[in-house]
Formats: C-alpha cells, sequence, structure tokens
C-alpha cells in the first residue's frame, strides 16, 4: 500500500515538471472547489418533511364524529396549532361537565401541567393550559350562544386565543395572549368527552408536528456533495504527487518491516535493522495472546454502562429517518457529534445479537492493537521495540484499559483508533516531510471529532506536533507555493462536514445543539475533579478493572516526565514522539475537563495512549536508562503501592455484566484479609529492599567496590523483576478479571450470564435475558386455594389467609403511600448508579422516590375486595378473589396470624416458586445469601397424613429484593421444599415497636410461568429503558415514524435502583424523555417475574402498559416541503415542565 505514484524516471524531466505544474493546479482548483462546496453544505436546500394532524377524523367505524386519537409528539410541542370549539357543544356534556378537547388525557400523572384543555365545570366555561386558567367563562350563556366559538392559535412565538361572538354577562375575559414560544403545549393526541355522534360542525383541530430533523438532502445538495467529495480527495492526491519532489522513492504507509527510530528530520525507509526481521503481518505470540483475550472478552466481559442506548438509537434510526436520541432531548439528534450511530444502524440491520454487535468493538480492538506493535512501539525507538518487558507491559496496559471501558458500542473505541491513528500519520508526516500523510491525519481527527466531543483529543495530536509541520510547511511553501501547499490541507479538514451536513441543514443542527445544552447535564470544567472522585468510589464507576488501567497511566506519565527532565537524550528512544504523546495525553484531560458529563467510561479513549505510555515507562526502568537498581527497586515499590490502592475498589460491573461476580459488594477478600492488605505488605517489603540497595551501594562506592549485579541465578531474576514491575502489575489485574468471570460462569451455570448468553446467540438462541426471565402472565391463576385437611373447610379466601387466632392484621392495614424510600448515604452503593449522568442540580427535579404510572406504589380504591379491603393490589392482581392483610397501624404495633394450610399443585418444571406478594418491611434473604432484618414472613410447608391432619415438615424465609416498603414478590424455591410436601401456609409476625416496620400480606401463589421472551415476542411495540435494551435483542423497540412516537404495549425497566436513578431522571418528561408520553397516556402493571435459577436477583421488571382511555392512532397528512439550511420553524420547547 503507497502513498502516491512512483517517483518518475530523472531522465523524464520534461514530463516530470508536467505533472508536477498539473499537480499544482489541480490541488488548487480542486481543493478550492472542495472547500467552497464544504462551505455551502450547510445551507443547501433540503427536503422536510411535513406531518400535520387534523381533527375529527373519520371514526374507526369510517363514520362521520368524534373519538379519542393518539399522536404523541417526539418533539412533546407543536411547530404551530389551530384548535376552534363551538360553544354549543358544552350542551353535549354531562351536567358535572367534562372535556370538550384535550392535548393529552385528562388522567394522565401530569395532565394539567403539561397539556391544553378546553373543559366545562357545572357553572363553568375553561380554557386551560399548562396548569393556568387563560379563559373562564359562564357556561350556560356560552353554550346557549349560538355563534359562540372558542378559536386558538399558537406557534414559536407563543399561544393566544380569545372567544368569538361572545361577551360574558359576569365581565370575564374573552380572550388571552402569551408571546411565550415555551406556552405551548404538549400533544399526546386529543381528547374528548363529547359522545361519538355529536354535531362537529365547526370543531377543528390541526396542529403541525415538528419535523424539522426529518430531511433529506435534495438532488443539488447530493451532486454538491459528491463533486466537493471527488474534488477534495483529488486535491489531496494532487498534494501526494507533489510530495514526490524531494527525490526520494516511493513511501510506504505500512512499513516492510520495524525500523530504528530516527530522528524528526531522517528518512524512515532505510534498511530494516537488524537484517531479518520478522515483516509486518507476522504474528507473534504476543499478538495472539492479545487477539485471544480480545476474543474470549467478546464472549465472556461485562457490558458498558451505555450499550443499551447506542442499540435503541442505531435500531429506530431508519425508521425515524434522523439518529434521533430517543431516550432524552425532545428528540433532537446528536449532530454535529454522534455520526457513529450511522454505522451502528447499518450494523444492526444484520442481527441485534450480542456476539455480532460486539465484534465492532472486537474489530477496532485489534485494530488497535496492531497500530500499536507494528507503529507506535516502533516509532518510540528501539528501547521499546527490543524489549520484551515494553512490549508485554504497552499490551498488558492497552488490554486493561480495553477490557474495563471498551467491550460495548460506545464511541470510546472509535475514538482510541482514530487518536492513536492521527498520531501515527503526524508522526508519518514528521518524520518524512510529506504532507499527504498530514491530510490523512487532519481527516482522521475531524471525523475522530464528530463521533464525540471528547474526540477533541486527536485534534490534540496535531497541536502537539505544530512546529515541527510549521518548519516543514515553509520549506514546502517556498517550493510549491502557498495556494498549492495549503489549500489541499484545509480541503481535507473540511471533508467531514460533508458528513455533518449530509442531510441535516445548518438551523436544524444549532437548534439541536441549543436544546442539548438547556436540558443538559451541562456540568463545567471546573467540576472535573469529580471524575477523578467517582474513578475511587466504591462503585461500577470506580470498580477495581476501572482503575488500574487508569492508575497506571498516571503512573507512568510521570515516570516518563522526570526522566525526560532529568536526562536530555535516553538511549534507544525517540524523545520528540514521545513527548508529543505526553503533550496529547494532557490535553486528553483537558479535552474532558469540557465534556458535559464525568463518567469515567470516557476514559476508554486512553486505550491505545496508555499502551504507549506505559511501554516507553517500562524501557525507562532498565538498566540502560536508569542504573542505579536501588531507584528501579523504588519504581517497582510505587508500582505496587498503586496495585494496593486499585484493590480497595470493588469487582463491580454494569449492570447484568454483575451477575456472579465475585466481590461484587465489597473489596476483594478472603478469610476476612482484604486482599489489597498483603499487597500492601509487599510493597513495604519492596521499598524496604530499595532502600536496603541505596545504603549497601553507597557503602561500596565510598570503599570504591565495585557493582556488580547478577545477571543468572535467582538473584538476577529479581534484579530484573523491576524492569517487569509494570507488566505483572497489569497481569494481575487481568488475571484478576479473567477468574472473577470464570467463576460467574460458574456460579450462573444454571441461570443466565453473558457468556452461556453468548454462546446460545451462536447456537441460534440471540434473545438474551428474555429468555432466561420467568413471568408470571396471569397471577391470579396461580393463587392456591385452602387444603381439605382436618379443621378446615370451605374457608373464604379473607378466612384462609387470616386463620385462626389472627390478632392486629386488617384487610386494609396497608400504609397508602408505598413509595420506596431510598437512604442517601447508601446510594454510593449500587451498582447501577451513575450519578455523572444528571446534572446535580437536577438530581431530583422528577422525585427521586417516583415510581411513575407502575401500580407497585400502593394506593386505595372505591371498590371493596373479597375480603372487604379497599387496598389497591398490584401486580393485576384481582381484588374480587386476592385477600390482603396487614399489620399498619395495628394497636401496640403488636400483630401476628397463621394461616390455613394451603393445596399445593403437582410439582411442575414451568412453576417452579411458591411465590407472595408483600408489602411493607419483611425480613428475607437476598441474592447475595443476606439476611435483613424485619417483621418475620415465613411459609412452613406440611405432610397431610392418612388422618387428614397435618405434620408441618419445614419452614423457609423468602428471598426477596430491598424495595420496601413498596410491594413486592417474595420467592420459595419448591426444589428446596420437602418433596412430600403437599400443603403450605403463611406465618407472620410484626413485634417491632417502630411504626415503620409494618408488613403485608396475600394468599401464596404457584403459577405456571413463560419466559419473558415467550410473553412479549419480538413485534410488540417495547419501551427498552436504556440500561437493558442491549439484553433484550429480540423485542422490538417502539418506533418513531415521521415525528411521532409509537406507543408500546411493554416497558423493560432495570433494577430498582437503576430504575430509579437513571430511568426516572434521564428518560422523564422534564427532559424530552419517552417518560414523558408513558406517564400522561399509558397505565402500568407490573408482572411478576425473576431470573431463573437466581430467584433472588433483582434483574428488574416487566410492565404491561396499557392505555388510560380508548384512543385510535391518528390519520397523519404528510407532505414534502424544500427549504434552505437556514430556513427554521421556530425554537424547539426545551424547558422543565
Amino acid at each position: 500500500m503507497t502513498e502516491t505514484s512512483t517517483t518518475p524516471a530523472p531522465t523524464d524531466a520534461t514530463g516530470r515538471s508536467r505533472r508536477i505544474r498539473i499537480a499544482r493546479i489541480v490541488a488548487v482548483v480542486a481543493g478550492l472547489i472542495g472547500i467552497v462546496l464544504a462551505l455551502a453544505m450547510a445551507v443547501l436546500p433540503v427536503t422536510y418533511t411535513k406531518v400535520q394532524i387534523k381533527w375529527p377524523q373519520p371514526t374507526s367505524q369510517n363514520a362521520s364524529g368524534v373519538e379519542n386519537i393518539l399522536a404523541p409528539n417526539v418533539s412533546y410541542t407543536p411547530t404551530n396549532l389551530d384548535l376552534s370549539v363551538p360553544c354549543r357543544l358544552a350542551a353535549d356534556l354531562p351536567a358535572r361537565g367534562g372535556v370538550l378537547v384535550s392535548t393529552v388525557p385528562e388522567n394522565g400523572v401530569e395532565a394539567g401541567k403539561v397539556g391544553l384543555f378546553v373543559r366545562a365545570t357545572t357553572d363553568r366555561l375553561l380554557v386551560a393550559q399548562r396548569n393556568a386558567v387563560l379563559l373562564n367563562v359562564p357556561r350556560a350563556q356560552a353554550q346557549s350562544t349560538p355563534d359562540c366559538t372558542i378559536v386558538i392559535h399558537a406557534d414559536t412565538s407563543g399561544i393566544r386565543g380569545e372567544i368569538q361572538g361572545f361577551s360574558a354577562a359576569d365581565g370575564a375575559s374573552t380572550s388571552f395572549r402569551l408571546d411565550d414560544p415555551n406556552a405551548r403545549p404538549q400533544i399526546i393526541g386529543v381528547y374528548t368527552d363529547l359522545p361519538s355522534t355529536v354535531d362537529t360542525t365547526g370543531l377543528s383541530y390541526s396542529s403541525t408536528v415538528d419535523t424539522r430533523f426529518v430531511s433529506s438532502p435534495t438532488t443539488l445538495k447530493l451532486a454538491a456533495a459528491l463533486v466537493g467529495i471527488v474534488m477534495a480527495i483529488a486535491s489531496m492526491i494532487a498534494l501526494a504527487v507533489l510530495d514526490t519532489q524531494d527525490g526520494r522513492r516511493r513511501r510506504r504507509l505500512l512499513p516492510g518491516r520495524m525500523k530504528r527510530p530516527r530522528g524528526d528530520d531522517e528518512d524512515e525507509d532505510a534498511p530494516a535493522l537488524p537484517p531479518g526481521r520478522k515483516p509486518w503481518w507476522h504474528v507473534s505470540v504476543l499478538d495472539a495472546l492479545v487477539v485471544a483475550v480480545l476474543i474470549i472478552w467478546l464472549f465472556v466481559g461485562g457490558n458498558t454502562a451505555d450499550d443499551g442506548y447506542q442499540v435503541t438509537v442505531g435500531r429506530i434510526a431508519p425508521g425515524a429517518g434522523y439518529l434521533d436520541n430517543y431516550y432524552r432531548y425532545f428528540g433532537v439528534p446528536q449532530d454535529p457529534f454522534g455520526w457513529h450511530y450511522q454505522y451502528l444502524a447499518l450494523w444492526m440491520q444484520v442481527s441485534t445479537a450480542t456476539p455480532w454487535l460486539r465484534l465492532l468493538p472486537l474489530i477496532f480492538g485489534v485494530l488497535c492493537w496492531f497500530m500499536l506493535s507494528r507503529g507506535a512501539f516502533g516509532r518510540i525507538g528501539s528501547a521499546v521495540r527490543n524489549s520484551r518487558a515494553a512490549r508485554w507491559a504497552g499490551a498488558f496496559a492497552f488490554l486493561a484499559v480495553w477490557l474495563a471501558f471498551n467491550n460495548g458500542l460506545r464511541v470510546e473505541p472509535f475514538l482510541a483508533v482514530g487518536i492513536l491513528a492521527t498520531w501515527l500519520l503526524v508522526e508519518r508526516s514528521v518524520a518524512t516531510g510529506r504532507l499527504f500523510p498530514l491530510t490523512l491525519a487532519i481527516v482522521v481527527a475531524a471525523f475522530t471529532l464528530t463521533v464525540h466531543p471528547a474526540g477533541a483529543i486527536a485534534a490534540v495530536a496535531l497541536i502537539a506536533a505544530l512546529r515541527p509541520i510549521f518548519v516543514r510547511l515553509r520549506v514546502r511553501i517556498r517550493r510549491d507555493g502557498w495556494f498549492p501547499t495549503l489549500t489541499p490541507i484545509l480541503a481535507s479538514g473540511l471533508l467531514v462536514l460533508y458528513e455533518i451536513f449530509a442531510d441535516q441543514p445548518l438551523a436544524s443542527i444549532l437548534e439541536g445543539v441549543k436544546v442539548q445544552g438547556i436540558v443538559g447535564p451541562t456540568n463545567k470544567w471546573w467540576t472535573e475533579a469529580m471524575r477523578y472522585y467517582i474513578l475511587q468510589n466504591p462503585t461500577t464507576d470506580g470498580s477495581i478493572a476501572r482503575r488500574v488501567g487508569i492508575f497506571m497511566t498516571l503512573f507512568a506519565v510521570i515516570l516518563i516526565v522526570l526522566v525526560l527532565l532529568s536526562r536530555r537524550r535516553v538511549p534507544g528512544i525517540a524523545t520528540a514522539p514521545l513527548w508529543r504523546i505526553v503533550a496529547i495525553l494532557a490535553g486528553a484531560v483537558g479535552v474532558l475537563a469540557f465534556s458535559p458529563t464525568k463518567a469515567t467510561h470516557q476514559y476508554g479513549a486512553f486505550a491505545t495512549l496508555t499502551g504507549v505510555l506505559v511501554a516507553a515507562a517500562t524501557a525507562f526502568i532498565s538498566p540502560q536508562v536508569i542504573r542505579r537498581r536501588c531507584n528501579r527497586t523504588f519504581i517497582a515499590a510505587a508500582a505496587t503501592y498503586v496495585l494496593a490502592v486499585v484493590f480497595t475498589g470493588r469487582n463491580q460491573w454494569w449492570y447484568v455484566g454483575s451477575y456472579g461476580i465475585p466481590w461484587g459488594d465489597d473489596t476483594p477478600n478472603v478469610a476476612g484479609i482484604k486482599l489489597y492488605q498483603p499487597i500492601l505488605l509487599i510493597a513495604v517489603i519492596i521499598t524496604l529492599v530499595g532502600a536496603w540497595q541505596y545504603f549497601r551501594d553507597d557503602r561500596r562506592a565510598q570503599l570504591g567496590e565495585p557493582i556488580v549485579e547478577p545477571t543468572s541465578g535467582v538473584r538476577g531474576f529479581l534484579g530484573r523483576m523491576p524492569t517487569y514491575s509494570l507488566a505483572i502489575v497489569l497481569a494481575i489485574v487481568l488475571v484478576f478479571n479473567m477468574i472473577s468471570f470464570a467463576k460467574a460462569i460458574q456460579t450462573q451455570r444454571g441461570s443466565w450470564s453473558w457468556a452461556s448468553s453468548n454462546v446460545n446467540a451462536l447456537r441460534g438462541n440471540p434473545c438474551a435475558l428474555a429468555d432466561a426471565i420467568l413471568v408470571e402472565a396471569d397471577p391470579n391463576k396461580g393463587l392456591l386455594s385452602p387444603a381439605r385437611v382436618a379443621g378446615q373447610e370451605n374457608s373464604s379466601p379473607g378466612a384462609a389467609l387470616a386463620g385462626k387466632g389472627m390478632v392486629g392484621f386488617t384487610p386494609n392495614g396497608v400504609a397508602t403511600d408505598l413509595q420506596t424510600t431510598y437512604d442517601d448515604d447508601n446510594d454510593a452503593d449500587s451498582d447501577q448508579q451513575d450519578p455523572t449522568q444528571t446534572d446535580p442540580s437536577a438530581a431530583t427535579d422528577t422525585g427521586e422516590n417516583s415510581t411513575g404510572t407502575a401500580d407497585t406504589a400502593g394506593g386505595t380504591t372505591s371498590t371493596k375486595g373479597v375480603n372487604g379491603s379497599s387496598v389497591k393490589l398490584p401486580f393485576g392482581l384481582d381484588p374480587g378473589k386476592v385477600p390482603v392483610l396487614g399489620s399498619y397501624g395495628a394497636p401496640g404495633s403488636r400483630a401476628s396470624l397463621t394461616s390455613e394450610w394451603y393445596q399445593l399443585p403437582k410439582r411442575s418444571p414451568d412453576a417452579p416458586l411458591v411465590t407472595m406478594s408483600v408489602a411493607g418491611t419483611v425480613g428475607y434473604v437476598d441474592d447475595l445469601a443476606v439476611t435483613h432484618p424485619g417483621p418475620e414472613l415465613r411459609l412452613e410447608f406440611g405432610r397431610v397424613e392418612p388422618d387428614g391432619s397435618v405434620t408441618t415438615v419445614a419452614s423457609q424465609v423468602p428471598l426477596g429484593i430491598a424495595t420496601d416498603p413498596a410491594w413486592r414478590n417474595m420467592r420459595f424455591p419448591l426444589d428446596k421444599a420437602p418433596p412430600r410436601a403437599s400443603v403450605v401456609r403463611v406465618v407472620a409476625a410484626d413485634t417491632s415497636s417502630d411504626p415503620s416496620g409494618w408488613l403485608a400480606v396475600t394468599p401464596p401463589r404457584v403459577t405456571s410461568m413463560v419466559t419473558l421472551n415467550d410473553l412479549v415476542g419480538s413485534k410488540d411495540p417495547t419501551l427498552l429503558d436504556w440500561e437493558v435494551a442491549l439484553a433484550f435483542p429480540c423485542q422490538r423497540p417502539a418506533e418513531v415514524h415521521n415525528g411521532i412516537w409509537e406507543i408500546p404495549k411493554w416497558r423493560i425497566t432495570p433494577d430498582a435502583d437503576g430504575e430509579r436513578v437513571n430511568s426516572r431522571n434521564w428518560m422523564a418528561g422534564n427532559y424530552g424523555g419517552p417518560l414523558g408520553m408513558v406517564d400522561n397516556d399509558l397505565s402500568a402493571t407490573v408482572l411478576p417475574s425473576y431470573l431463573r435459577n437466581s430467584w433472588a436477583k433483582d434483574w428488574g421488571s416487566l410492565q404491561r402498559l396499557t392505555p388510560l382511555v380508548d384512543q385510535t392512532p391518528a390519520d397523519l397528512v404528510v407532505t414534502q416541503d424544500t427549504h434552505t439550511g437556514l430556513w427554521t420553524p421556530g425554537p424547539m420547547r426545551a424547558i422543565m415542565n
């Protein structure tokens, strides 16, 4: 592979001169065309999809009349709205009043807060907008006035309205005007309480959906892009031709053999040294090891924090018509950053199976390693290239960062490739004096930048080399002139504009950027210390795996800088390129400071930098560089201290990646001894050895004795160990990670792990976690009946649960508010919490204890249940069949019950549990076999004797999850019950004096279960919370079409902490997320569900979503408009409700 055409023969002077002259002309003309068209891309016209909602529309029976229509706007608010409502229609409502027209169902969670309502009360006719009454006139007078009509218009300048043909007898105002673009209402649809047969004369609604991002390039723009790209590339090729005037033979982009390090001005194409060195394509043992580890990690490794986010955006992009952010930001795209979603969307059209998706980071990882081993190590110098310790340390350092951060679909794997490729190309340009590699470096840096703001690190590689680049530019300008030299370089830098503005115009991108800035998070640069604080926290962001690579990067940089400052030249090290790598890392720290989020996963971009720096630092620890053995020993001791600090963290991984991982909830320890303690002891011992060497060597020097270091035997081996210290430290953590996941595979062998899931995917079963979640589709069918045994016959459901001798329990003994409360002091212990994803100032804006529309948070009903209870039951339990008894408010805070015996069904593989829905506080055992104290609840298993009596043969404490006092399901595995047990009864006791120490119980169930995959399937639209989406590849995310969100039938959430901290904040309506539509249009019923054979694991939840009111999808009016890139329909509404 070559950069340029072969240099012409010296005898062809005339032809060579002509070729150079043509190259100069092409470089200038083609470059200018490429530049002009690239700049024009932002404003060239595009075709917009215009979508209108009109109502009334023909009913589902194709008849005239009115019915509710559904059209949830992804942008929440329309660009314009016109509504006309004849006042006479109020007479068609009941005397108590009702809704004439609204834009959200009136019983939505925040309906009054977000919607527009035209309603009638018993005596008034009202127009209310976002909890503000705008018009309020007498109903009787208005509905009896023939010409009275309420007219409302809203657009991006505000909202205004009036009642035409009417003057209020009581002097009430008949018009209003709000000149505020944020006053527009949210549009979920059009809803009314009017009878379907009402006369609709004069009744009309029309709104335009904000589809500014649903655009496509016009023919003119496509042609301009094609011509511009070709011209820019032609200009770069012409520059490559001009490069050949240096008189040297043609250059290779890929080295034929590894070269001796040279100065910035020396020729890198000299013969390889030493002779016979293997070509670049030769695969070494280290290559095989690195690639093997990456392949193994593809199958067994944990997921990263945002994999589900990336998956969903990629999956819904084709239908949406653009890269809809989906989970936040009112549907704006990530542009100008985030074009990686485009290749993700294409990749997912092949398959959404996890092994296929993880093939992308594997490819990036292998590419990074081969660039490191074939290019970067050699560029640093022979001290690295020829050092086994340096190469192995660099490999382990690269893997340490890659495995911890980059085994997913986030942008960091691409950034790592782009950063290293930019540096290598810059170094190639500096070393050869040619500018074509520089243009390639600029192209790579630009595309890396537009993937994510952190991609600016690639641009730092260009900045770090400005001095030698300017030196070479001056030479070239004197030879070829200003325009032939600089025009291709500028054209290469602007090539990325063809991608940015391919189908999105300038005005839309600017509006999207503004919305993202308003919504946030927008952590400021001076809060960057938060990232390093989080890295040291006992959370997933500060786990052992995440610490080691970053700590060793900092350690290596400090060592390199100290050595380079103390020694001007280091044998075998090309100091200029190494200083530039150090500068890139320093710039990377600065770039991350300006990142709006402070999550540690962004350190994944450092993977290749870490590999180079640790390899160079290891070369510095050699006797040829640091001659005093005591100094090398002290460095080894310092590395061991770093290892000890690393192991003070927890062995945590994100979401389902943590299943079965040892020490996920604690600092690693064996027999009560923390692992960091013996490591710390070893570090102290090494320090003492270094001190002994220091004083002994000084003493020998004073006596004039030669200091000879042994080179063989045990002492020689120990003497070489400091050189390998960084490699050893990194290898220890890598082995620890591998053993942890091997242990997880063993622990989860009967349940679920990424390893078993990925193997199943290769076998044709790609549905991952959905095949391991067992669901009680209808828990009412599993209710146990009272057993016919001695002493109990024909008991009612309530009497059977109460048993005999019940004290303190009552049918209404359940607190009204059962929202789960959390202790903020314990939030750091959650392995799902990502506090960097949300503005600290907005962390509680949605109510941190809110459970939205889920049915587990308690409440009452107007109808009495089977035992006289008015308690609202969860999980779809039928109050006509299911009794409930609770001890809330029990006199003296003492309560107890022992139910009657219930008949167990015949054991069946699809019914492995006895389950009970409970509320309040209950003693239970969690998934880590930790017993949590609380009021007593247990099941007693009995054997029926021949005479009908029952003998108690076993008692079980429940397995459970920590979501009290909300309704939840306790689990009693039947495989732990005696085989001959045929009946079971409930024993509960509340002896706590704490008023919060109450409990409520329902009868036990044994329900035949189905997998989540069988129940939900792959066709029903499903809201997959961003944390879970990767683990449910077979479920179809609710899509977006023409700016309208498809209402889901199901929702899958992460565990309780993840749903509270991440979903409820990030996806909230206040921030333009889908929960603003779910909460206001749908009712959620949580279905009891469990992770197979990990019964106590809080895997998340499955919710069945049903509309609050009957509604029909709107018939959209879709047309096409063409506008320039400067056109805008006006500002979006992007503020909190």
